[in-house]
């Protein structure tokens, strides 16, 4: 029976080859997101970003251009100026 080291997910997570595949996954989520909010784009002031950590990556709907409002256009709204809407869910959608 193999043994797995208490430490192996940190040595493996520092490997430089993880660290890269990590950030191009979330690349490629973040094109995928782009496209599908792009669809859904009323104002075009709401826009995908990644940021690179240390270890990982993080794909995230950024509307401080505009009414920031990213929870809303992710996930809808019941009600509120507008109406209510559905959610775009570019970002789960997109993984």
């Amino acid at each position: 029976m193999a043994t797995v080291y208490a430490n192996t997910d940190d040595i493996v997570a520092h490997l430089p080859g993880v660290k890269a595949e990590v950030y191009a996954t979330a690349q490629k989520g973040a094109g995928r997101a782009e496209g599908i909010l792009a669809a859904h784009r009323y104002s075009g002031a709401s826009r995908i970003t990644v940021t690179r950590g240390s270890l990982d990556a993080f794909v995230s709907l950024d509307d401080t251009r505009g009414d920031h409002a990213a929870a809303a256009i992710e996930f809808g709204r019941s009600g509120g100026r507008g109406g209510a809407t559905q959610g775009v869910h570019a970002l789960s959608r997109a993984f």
